[in-house]
C-alpha cells in the first residue's frame, strides 16, 4: 500500500505496510528513527483514519460541552469535591487532587466553582498562602550528661523536638515560592497573581475545544498530538476519540493549564532542589532524556499531591523539550545508584506509568533502569510479573554505561551515571523578572487574539481539507505554520519560564539545544 501525501506535503515509501516493523529496541540498535504512523509518513489507510478522527473532533467542538475544573488553586486548599470525583485507586488518578502544598490541612467539603472573568482577578499571593513561621533561634545545648540530670531538660528537649517537627513540616510542605520568599530578598512573586484561562473561559470550567487546543498547541502540530492517540489505540478512531475525551476531562479537572501557568512556583521546593528528575541531554534517536535520581526520592519529605504535581509539570515541560525532535518521545533513565529501602516509592512509579499510559500516550520512548543495587534486584523480582507487557517491552536493564550506550552514547550520558557529559545538577531558582511578560495584560490580549484567530483559521482549513477542496493540503500547511507561530508568541504569557529556559536548553524560538 503506497503512502498518501500527508498534510505537510511529504511522504516516504518506508511507511508502507509491507515494510518490516522494528521493535523499539531495534530502532535504537540500528539508529533508525521512528516514522511509521507519524506526520509525513502515513499510509493511505492511516491518513483516512486521521481525517475521520478530525471530522469527529470538530463535531465534538460544535457541541460546546463544558468540562468542570475540580482541583484549581483558586479553590480553597483541601476543598476538592469528595463525592463522585474522589478516587483512591491509582488507576483512577484522573480525579485525585494536585492542590497547592502550602497552608494547614483543611477538611474536605463540596467543591465550589471558582469565579471567572476579568484579566487580573483577585488572587491570594502564593507566598502568603504558604510562607511558614520562622523558627526561634536554637540555644546552645549542654552536654548530654547535664541534660539528663537537669530538671529543665524535659522542656528543653520538648522545645528542640518542636523545632525539629517544624523544620520537617516545612521541608514536607514548602513550595518553591515559599522557599524564595523565606530565603531571598526579592519581594515580587515568581509568577504574577491572576491566572486567566484561554478563549475567555470561566475559571471553573473549560470547553472541550479550549482544553484540546491548550494541550495540542504544545507539540507545534495538532496532527502530531492527535496521531499519538490513534497509534495508542491501534488506529481505532472511536477508541482514540474516547481516549482524547478522557484526557481533556482529566486535564480540565486538574487545571493543567494552571499548573503550567504557575510552573515551579507551586512545586515542592525540596524535590526541585534535590534534583529528583531533570533533563540535560538526548538519546541516540535525539529524544530528550530525563534522569531520575532515585536516591533523591524520600517520600516522607513530601506529600503524594506534591509528587503528582511535580510529575505533571515535568511531563508538560517534556512536551516542549520534544518539539521538533526526531520522535517526539521522551526517554527516562532511572539511576538506582545508592538506592536503599528509604527510596522505595511504588506510588511514584505507578503514578508516572499511569500518567504516561492514560493521559500522555506515545510520550514514553524507552525506560532504562541503571541497576547496581541488590535491594532493587529483589524488589524487581516481585513487581515485574505485574507490569503491563506493553510497558515492559520498553524497559531496559543496564548495569553500566557500556550497557546503556546502545540507547544513550557515552558522550551524551551524564557523568554521574558513568558517561562523559559533564553536568552537575544545581537548581537555579526562578525569579519574578523572567515572568514579567505574564503581567502585561495588553500584550497578553494581543497574543491571545492572534492565537484564537489562528485556531479558527486552522479549523476552517481542516474542514476544507476534509471536504477535499482544491489546494486544501497547502492551505492547511500554511494555517498550521501560522498557528505554531501564534502559539510560540503566546507561550510566555501563559506558561511560567522553566529551569530549562534558565539553563539555556529551551531557546527564544522554542528550539532545544542540550
Amino acid at each position: 500500500m503506497a503512502p498518501e501525501q500527508t498534510p505537510d506535503g511529504s511522504s516516504n515509501s518506508a511507511s508502507t505496510s509491507d515494510t518490516p516493523q522494528l521493535t523499539l529496541k531495534e530502532h535504537y540498535h540500528k539508529r533508525v528513527a521512528h516514522t511509521s504512523g507519524r506526520v509525513g509518513w502515513l499510509t493511505a489507510e492511516q491518513a483516512g483514519k486521521l481525517r475521520e478522527l478530525w471530522r469527529q473532533l470538530l463535531a465534538e467542538f460544535e457541541r460546546d460541552e463544558r468540562l468542570p475544573v475540580v482541583y484549581s488553586l483558586a479553590q480553597k486548599a483541601g476543598s476538592a469535591g469528595a463525592g463522585d470525583h474522589e478516587a483512591t485507586d491509582i488507576t483512577a488518578l484522573s480525579f485525585e487532587p494536585l492542590e497547592t502544598l502550602g497552608g494547614e490541612p483543611k477538611r474536605k467539603e463540596t467543591q465550589k466553582a471558582a469565579g471567572g472573568g476579568g484579566w487580573l482577578p483577585r488572587w491570594p499571593a502564593a507566598a502568603s498562602r504558604s510562607k511558614p513561621a520562622t523558627p526561634a533561634p536554637e540555644a546552645e545545648s549542654p552536654p548530654a550528661a547535664e541534660r539528663t540530670a537537669t530538671p529543665d531538660s524535659a522542656p528543653a528537649a520538648a522545645a528542640g523536638s518542636e523545632e525539629e517537627d517544624e523544620e520537617n513540616s516545612r521541608r514536607r510542605l514548602e513550595t518553591v515560592q515559599a522557599y524564595v520568599t523565606r530565603t531571598q530578598t526579592e519581594g515580587e512573586p515568581i509568577v504574577p497573581a491572576g491566572f486567566v484561562p484561554l478563549f475567555g473561559e470561566a475559571a471553573g470550567e473549560r470547553s472541550q475545544r479550549a482544553a484540546f487546543w491548550q494541550a495540542a498547541m504544545q507539540t507545534g502540530d495538532a496532527d502530531s498530538w492527535v496521531l499519538r492517540y490513534l497509534r495508542a489505540r491501534s488506529w481505532d478512531v472511536d477508541a482514540a476519540l474516547a481516549m482524547i475525551r478522557k484526557t481533556l476531562v482529566w486535564r480540565t479537572a486538574q487545571a493543567i493549564d494552571e499548573v503550567a501557568f504557575y510552573g515551579e512556583s507551586q512545586l515542592h521546593a525540596h524535590t526541585m532542589r534535590a534534583g529528583l528528575a531533570y533533563a540535560c541531554t538526548s538519546d541516540n534517536l535525539d529524544n530528550p532524556v530525563y534522569v531520575v535520581r532515585v536516591r533523591a526520592n524520600e517520600a516522607r519529605h513530601r506529600s503524594v499531591a506534591a509528587i503528582k504535581r511535580f510529575l505533571c509539570w515535568q511531563i508538560e515541560t517534556a512536551q516542549l523539550l520534544a518539539v521538533g525532535r526526531a520522535d517526539g518521545r521522551v526517554t527516562i533513565l532511572f539511576d538506582l545508584t545508592g538506592f536503599s529501602r528509604d527510596n522505595i516509592d511504588l506510588a511514584l512509579v505507578r503514578t508516572l506509568i499511569t500518567l504516561l499510559t492514560n493521559y500522555y500516550p506515545e510520550t514514553l520512548g524507552i525506560l532504562i533502569l541503571h541497576v547496581n543495587s541488590w535491594v532493587f534486584s529483589g524488589l524487581w523480582a516481585l513487581i515485574a510479573p505485574f507490569i503491563d507487557p506493553a510497558v515492559k517491552a520498553k524497559i531496559v536493564m543496564a548495569k553500566s554505561a557500556a550497557e546503556i550506550a546502545p540507547f544513550i552514547a557515552r558522550d551524551r550520558l551524564v557523568a554521574e551515571v558513568g558517561g562523559a557529559k559533564p553536568f552537575d545538577y544545581d537548581y537555579v531558582l526562578p525569579t519574578a523578572a523572567e515572568n514579567r511578560p505574564m503581567a502585561d495584560a495588553a500584550a497578553r490580549r494581543a497574543a491571545e487574539s492572534a492565537f484564537v484567530a489562528a485556531v479558527a483559521d486552522y479549523e476552517a482549513a481542516t474542514r476544507r481539507w476534509l471536504d477535499g477542496a482544491d489546494a486544501a493540503d497547502e492551505a492547511r500547511s500554511r494555517a498550521r505554520d501560522a498557528l505554531r507561530s501564534a502559539a510560540a508568541d503566546l507561550d510566555p504569557f501563559v506558561r511560567a519560564r522553566t529551569l530549562y529556559h534558565r539553563l539555556g536548553f529551551i531557546r527564544a524560538d522554542r528550539s532545544v539545544q542540550f
